[in-house]
């Protein structure tokens, strides 16, 4: 894996890969059910991810990609899908945020903007009409991760 996460331990690592699987099923219990729109979502974001020339982590998404697929499947036949799991979830998702203070803060906070954007995809991915209001109520209250903590910048980086 990618030189950023050389300071953490493998089990730590899991945490930052797995937390892609638990935003996933957060959006998906939002409304109750994992949609077909969403799994695809969710595959294609973290394949994307692997190769864009901004990425930080391209080693990082490609490793995730490798399993990410069989990973959700997996995770959302063994957890119930439904509003009643949002606290699962989120506590779940909450565990990175122990492995992101062990990260340079550059590296902690390009994490967290990616977690961020790859929620609101998810939730993005199905519902509306004509393509307007996609992302329903109950997902605007999870959809911003207010389980992970915001990434502030250093002073020598700024």
């Amino acid at each position: 894996m990618t030189k950023y996460f050389d300071s953490i331990s493998s089990d730590e690592k899991k945490v930052l890969k797995d937390t892609f699987v638990y935003i996933t099923l957060l959006i998906a219990s939002a409304e109750n059910k994992l949609t077909l729109a969403e799994k695809e979502a969710a595959i294609k974001t973290i394949k994307v991810r692997g190769y864009e020339a901004n990425s930080l982590f391209n080693e990082f998404y490609d490793e995730i990609n490798n399993t990410f697929a069989e990973e959700l499947e997996q995770a959302s036949a063994e957890h119930k899908i439904s509003r009643d799991e949002i606290d699962y979830f989120s506590r779940k998702i909450s565990q990175v945020n122990e492995v992101l203070e062990k990260l340079p803060s550059y590296v902690a906070r390009q994490l967290y903007n990616d977690y961020k954007r790859f929620s609101h995809r998810i939730a993005n991915a199905d519902g509306g009409i004509l393509g307007f209001a996609k992302v329903s109520i109950e997902e605007r209250n999870v959809v911003d991760l207010p389980m992970i903590h915001q990434i502030e910048f250093d002073d020598e980086e700024e």
